[in-house]
């Protein structure tokens, strides 16, 4: 038999600040860029995951597995931020 857990509502928003920081993390990269404006779309998603990271962090002291679920997203993204921004950034400068 299974034991019921109660999912605090910490953690089920944990893992919709999580989906959303990485919904809006693709628009902000892929959408906004025709419009040369990524950075808003980027930075609101990277705020979301780290707000999920965060609430999955309290969530988790509560005992709610649902935050590690947003942890792993709010992380996925930060991750991937910080591949882009070492793939994006220009090595050197031609003058001339």
């Amino acid at each position: 038999m299974t034991e019921k857990t109660e999912h605090t509502q910490i953690g089920i928003a944990s893992i919709i600040l999580g989906v959303f920081g990485l919904i809006f993390y693709i628009i902000g990269w892929f959408f906004f860029s025709f419009v040369d404006n990524r950075l808003y779309g980027m930075l609101i998603g990277l705020i979301l995951s780290i707000l999920a990271i965060v609430l999955g962090y309290i969530a988790k002291k509560h005992g709610d597995f649902y935050g590690n679920y947003g942890m792993i997203l709010g992380g996925f993204v930060i991750i991937i931020t910080v591949i882009i921004a070492i793939l994006a950034t220009p090595t050197s400068v031609e003058i001339g």
